[in-house]
Parts: C-alpha cells; sequence; structure tokens
C-alpha cells in the first residue's frame, strides 16, 4: 500500500511539474508575441510620425526656399527642436544642395543630398518633396531617433517580466494546491477502491492483492499461508426483519469481533455482502489455522446486542492452504470457497477444511446443472405422482407431483441431490413452472376421467420452492397455467414449508390471501419440522398440515403425543391433515382413530408414473347398477 501511494505521489509530482512548464511555457509564448507587436507598433507609429513632421517641412519652407531665404527657414526648422527624437531636419533646393538643416551634435547634413540607402539601426529617414504647384523646389530629408522606441520596450519588458513573475506565482500556488486536492482525492478513490465502507475493512480487491503478496512472500517467511471464507447464515433474515441499518450494525459488530481473534499479521477483509475473509500468514502448521477458524465459528455462536436486541449471526467457514491443498492464488480461492460451500451444505454453523474429493464434487454439481438444463430443454425430465387416500374409507382423494430425473448414463438420480442444483442455479423456476404445467394438464384429464367413472375428481399438490415464492409473478403463472389447463383452482393445491414462510412472512401472507382468493388451494409441507408457531398458524390462510415423515415412521409405538397434538390443532383451525410416510398398516389405523384426514406413503401408494395413476382412478370406478 505505501508503495502504491509514493507510486501515487511521484505521478502527482510529474504532473504538477509538466503543469508548471506548460504555464511557464505559455507566458514565455505570450510575452514574445506580445514584444514583437509592441516593437511593430512603435516603430510604425514613429515612421508615420516622421511622415507627417516631413511633410508639415514642405508645406511651410517652400516659399523661403523659392525666395532663398536662409532665415527665415533656419527659423522654421529651429522650431522642431521641442521633438524628442528628431535628430535631423535637412532641406536641399532642386539642384540637391543643402539649403538649411536643423540637427543634433554628431547629426549633422552633408552638404549634397545623398542617394537614400538603407536605413542605419537606431534611425528612421523619410523624405518629402518640395513644390509648388507644378514646380519641384527640392527635398526634405527628416531623421529621427529610435531610441525612445528602446526606452519604451525597455519599461514594456520590465512590466511584462514583473506580471510574467507574478502570474507564475499565481499559477504556482494554484497548481500546488490542485496538485494537494488532486492527491487527497486519488487517496481518497484508492481508500473507497480498496476500504469497505461499511466496516472500513479491506474489501475484495484489496484482499486479492495482499493475498497475491502474501503468498509471493510465502517461500522467504516460511510456513504455509490460510484463508478463511466466512459467510454469515442468518444475514438476510436480519435485513428483512430488522432493516439494513441493524444489518449494517451487525457487519460492523463482526467485522470488529474477527480483527480481535486475529493476530497482527493477519488481514480480515469483507469481500461481500454477508462474506468476509481472513488471511493467516505464517501459519506454521494446519492446527494453528483449524484453532482459529474454531474461534471464528465459536465467537459469532453468541448473540450480538443491537438496537435493544439480540441477534444471532452463525458462521459457515470454508478453510484452504498454500501451499498444501493449493499451488496458485486461484486454487487457494476455489479451494476455500469449495469448503465453504461443504459448510454451508452440510448444516451451517461449521468449519469444512478442503479435501481434493470436494473439488470432485462441486464438478459433480456443475455436471449435474450442465445437464440437468439439458434434459429440461430435451424433455429428460418426468412427473410421477403419490396418490392420497382417504383415512377413513382409503379411497382416492388426490396425489402429489414429484418430479424424476431419468439420466440415460446414470438412471435415476435422487431429487435429493439435484433439487438443490437446481435451487442454487436458478433453474428451479423454470423446473417448478414445467412440474405445474405438467401437472395441472394431468390432473385436467383425472378430473374428466372421474367425471365419467361417477367419483370425485382427485386434486393435485405441487411444491412450491422459496425461489419460486420470491418471483414477483408467480401467481399469474399459477393462473396463466390453470386457464391454459382448464383445470379449476380449486382442484390445485401448493404446498409450501414452514421455513420458506419464514423467510419473509408479510409477503408469504400476502401470497396466501391472493393465492386463496383465487381458489387455489394451500397447505404447510413438513408440518412440525420448522417454525412451529400457533401466531404464524392462525395467520396463514392454508387449507391443511402435512405432518413429515419423520413422525409418522415411529407410529404406533412412539411419536404419538406429537402426531395426536398436530391433528388436534388442525381440528380446532378446521384444518385437514395429511400424514406422510405411512408404511404399515398399524400406522394407518392408529391415524384413523387419531382423527388424521388423509394418509400418503408406500403403503397405499409408491410415487408413480401418470399412466399408473390413471388405471388407479379407473379402479375405483363406480359400479353400475
Amino acid at each position: 500500500m505505501k508503495h502504491k501511494e509514493k507510486e501515487s505521489l511521484q505521478l502527482t509530482s510529474i504532473l504538477g511539474a509538466g503543469q508548471m512548464l506548460a504555464a511557464s511555457t505559455a507566458v514565455v509564448v505570450a510575452c514574445c508575441i506580445l514584444l514583437v507587436y509592441q516593437l511593430l507598433s512603435q516603430r510604425q507609429a514613429l515612421v508615420t510620425e516622421s511622415h507627417v513632421q516631413a511633410a508639415i517641412v514642405a508645406d511651410n519652407i517652400s516659399a523661403s526656399l523659392m525666395f532663398r531665404d536662409r532665415d527665415a527657414a533656419a527659423d522654421m526648422l529651429r522650431a522642431f527642436r521641442s521633438a524628442p527624437n528628431l535628430l535631423q531636419v535637412a532641406v536641399y533646393d532642386a539642384g540637391g544642395d543643402l539649403f538649411s538643416e536643423y540637427s543634433v551634435e554628431g547629426h549633422e547634413a552633408p552638404p549634397k543630398l545623398a542617394p537614400q540607402g538603407e536605413p542605419t539601426y537606431g534611425e528612421v529617414r523619410v523624405t518629402s518633396d518640395i513644390g509648388y504647384k507644378a514646380t519641384r523646389l527640392g527635398k526634405v530629408v527628416l531623421v529621427n531617433s529610435t531610441q525612445g522606441i528602446r526606452d519604451t520596450m525597455v519599461r514594456y519588458i520590465g512590466l511584462m517580466l514583473a506580471a510574467s513573475v507574478g502570474a507564475l506565482f499565481v499559477a504556482q500556488q494554484l497548481i500546488r494546491k490542485t496538485r494537494a486536492r488532486v492527491a487527497q482525492a486519488e487517496r481518497a478513490l484508492d481508500n473507497l477502491a480498496h476500504t469497505d465502507s461499511v466496516t472500513d475493512l479491506p474489501n475484495r480487491r484489496a484482499n486479492y492483492r495482499i493475498l497475491e503478496q502474501r503468498l509471493a512472500q510465502q517461500p522467504t517467511s516460511g510456513g504455509s499461508v490460510a484463508l478463511l471464507l466466512i459467510d454469515l447464515d442468518n444475514f438476510k433474515v436480519v435485513n428483512d426483519t430488522a432493516g439494513h441499518h441493524a444489518g449494517d450494525e451487525l457487519l460492523r459488530k463482526v467485522a470488529a469481533e474477527l480483527t480481535s481473534l486475529v493476530r497482527d499479521s493477519d488481514v480480515v477483509a469483507r469481500i461481500g455482502g454477508d462474506e468476509f475473509a481472513i488471511v493467516l500468514s505464517p501459519v506454521p502448521q494446519r492446527e494453528v489455522a483449524r484453532q482459529l477458524a474454531g474461534r471464528v465459528t465459536e465467537a459469532l455462536r453468541k448473540p450480538f446486542h443491537i438496537e435493544g436486541s439480540d441477534i444471532f449471526a452463525t458462521a459457515s467457514v470454508g478453510m484452504c492452504l498454500y501451499p498444501d491443498d493449493a499451488a496458485t492464488r486461484e486454487e487457494l480461492v476455489t479451494g476455500a470457497d469449495t469448503a465453504l460451500y461443504h459448510a454451508k451444505k452440510t448444516g451451517r454453523n461449521r468449519l469444512a477444511e478442503y479435501v481434493p474429493e470436494m473439488t470432485l464434487r462441486t464438478q459433480r454439481r456443475i455436471r449435474l446443472e450442465r445437464e440437468l438444463r439439458r434434459a429440461l430443454e430435451s424433455g429428460g425430465l418426468e412427473v410421477h405422482y403419490q396418490p392420497q387416500f382417504d383415512c377413513g374409507t382409503e379411497q382416492l382423494v388426490g396425489a402429489e407431483a414429484l418430479m424424476r430425473w431419468r439420466h440415460p448414463e446414470q438412471g435415476f438420480i435422487s431429487p435429493a441431490e439435484f433439487i438443490p442444483v437446481a435451487e442454487d442455479s436458478g433453474l428451479i423456476v423454470a423446473l417448478g413452472e414445467w412440474v405445474l404445467l405438467q401437472a395441472c394438464t394431468e390432473a385436467a384429464r383425472w378430473m374428466r376421467m372421474a367425471e365419467e367413472a361417477g367419483i370425485p375428481p382427485p386434486s393435485i399438490a405441487v411444491n412450491v420452492s422459496a425461489r419460486q415464492l420470491r418471483e414477483k409473478g408467480f401467481l399469474d403463472v399459477v393462473l396463466r397455467t390453470l386457464a391454459a389447463t382448464g383445470l379449476p383452482a380449486m382442484q390445485l393445491e401448493l404446498e409450501l414449508t414452514e421455513s420458506m414462510l419464514m423467510e419473509d412472512v408479510e409477503s408469504a401472507v400476502q401470497f396466501m390471501r391472493e393465492a386463496r382468493g383465487k381458489g387455489v388451494r394451500l397447505s404447510i409441507d413438513d408440518f412440525g419440522t420448522g417454525y412451529s408457531s400457533l401466531a404464524y398458524l392462525q395467520r396463514f390462510p392454508i387449507n391443511q398440515l402435512k405432518i413429515d415423515r419423520s413422525f409418522t415412521c415411529s407410529l404406533p409405538d412412539d411419536g404419538t403425543t406429537i402426531v395426536s397434538a398436530v391433528i388436534s390443532l388442525a381440528r380446532d383451525f378446521q384444518l385437514a391433515v395429511v400424514a406422510e410416510g405411512v408404511e404399515s398398516r398399524e400406522q394407518l389405523e392408529w391415524l384413523r382413530r387419531a382423527g388424521c384426514t388423509y394418509a400418503q406413503g408406500y403403503l397405499l401408494g409408491k410415487p408413480m408414473p401418470p399412466e399408473a395413476l390413471r388405471q388407479l382412478i379407473e379402479a375405483q370406478r363406480q359400479p353400475v347398477h
């Protein structure tokens, strides 16, 4: 940084010297032009004055010359003794002989009129004819000195030099002030370019430059260079709920906490919205970096007191070491980023150290994303349907749409693997719209089949991702899909998770009210695994709850208290209940006795292709009497 500031100051000094040189050159050129102009103007004025004087003599001495009155001529010429520049005025007759003259000492006129040659330096010589009517009587020769011009030019040069020195002094002062302001502005711009405005920590650009310097010093300093990437897990929630001011205050407190944990030789930087980086150098052993990373995660587990509230900002940390894990800066940053991604995907609020296997997983994830896009475009995806049954009658009442990906080489790829890839890449929006269209089209076909069979039409349940819910026009997409497929809104049920709704409660409630207003049914999926709260449940305009399979799998031997409470709660709120993961007859019997409305699970029906579900609908056709 100091080297860069020195370079900047040198550049500013050179710029100032160049400006001063340019100003000096401009003044010199302007002075030269003015001096030449002044000299030419003064000389031209003297020539003009000399011609006028010669003409006056010629007009007034013609009578004296005609009558050869030398005394009168001499008196007339002596009238020029007060002329400051006059050196000589002589009158010659028609024969070229000197008739009369007036001259200063040392500049006497010659007795004979000599041919006019080149004017001597320091003189202006003019002649004028003397005549009377058409008769030529003689000639006047008048010589003026240029000493007055020289005196005037000396004074003018002195004045100009004084003015130029003053102008250059003023220019030098202005340039100095300008240079100081430019240097200050450069320092401010450099600070803005390399410092985070919220935390006053180095920013991403400065962090990369520092990291490059530390890697270059590593062979001589010894040890390793460790890069820790830190991502705050709950920063978005803080921003959305407490406001950006509280979010900025949290960032400042986290920055101060991180700075207090590191050594003087280490560097803490903020490299993104909720991302920090720590460059550790030198690191004698991996355990040193591991211990610091552990202190970071431990310190950020504690609440920060902001605006009267305790805010928790847990962090995920990714760690990579040079040259142990990476050979270049790019590999070091990529390795730390890969480790951070692994930490976030395995539960957050933890440390992950880079290992080569992570790169393989990342490469697979990138490959899956590319191939998933291709599958969506080429029709390589399928929608299967898991039926839902009435607990009392075991009659088909609906089905849940589940996306399946049959890879041409790897076979079926688990949704647990490709759905997170779609969510991270933003592809989930396009996938969700595609599933919605396929599901509504199939449900409209079920409705026609049910009418022919004389049975109630099965409804269709479609999962909604958090990314879809954040899309402003998502409800319009739903309504257009219903209109395009001809499916009544009451036959569509959108499944939302608790955690998704809690990301932005106000927006979620507004969406649900608008959707319910259009007739679309809503349910909370995996109820009980997230932010279960009676207060929020009262606000959500939903139709039913879905009990997560983690509660039903242990029935009827265990978990009955929680499931009974959920069913009782739903009954009080006049909501239907769907139990997921029903895999045994004992579980179904217990749910029936407990008052559960619907059941879904392998006991009653696995996820199946659309043709199989149509056969299931056909099998429930009412007998003809």
